[in-house]
């Protein structure tokens, strides 16, 4: 590989890897909490002690499937504020630069 496709590689694996940073509103969280998650669980299943998510990427995703699953029609920007809603209640992951 020359060194033009190498610097492009690398540029492109870079942008692919990180999301857009994204202002995230967790009081907007809570409250799509409220209307949209409840219906399906309580929030004991944040606290069981054989939860599925273990960082917070995990968590979006969830909340992405959730979101699927129900059918709530989340924007992009909702998906993120409910993750931040639940990882400030409940999780406390540290959050790496470029995952929300």
């Amino acid at each position: 590989m020359n060194l033009t496709r190498t610097f492009v590689f690398a540029l492109l694996s870079s942008s692919l890897m990180s999301t857009p940073a994204l202002a995230v509103d967790a009081e907007n969280g809570k409250k799509l909490y409220s209307e949209r998650c409840g219906g399906c669980h309580d929030t004991k299943v944040h606290t069981r002690p054989n939860r599925i998510i273990h960082t917070y990427e995990d968590l979006v995703n969830r909340v992405r499937f959730c979101d699927n699953a129900a059918k709530a029609n989340l924007t992009e920007n909702d998906i993120y504020d409910v993750s931040e809603y639940l990882n400030a209640t409940y999780y406390k992951f540290l959050k790496v630069k470029g995952n929300g």
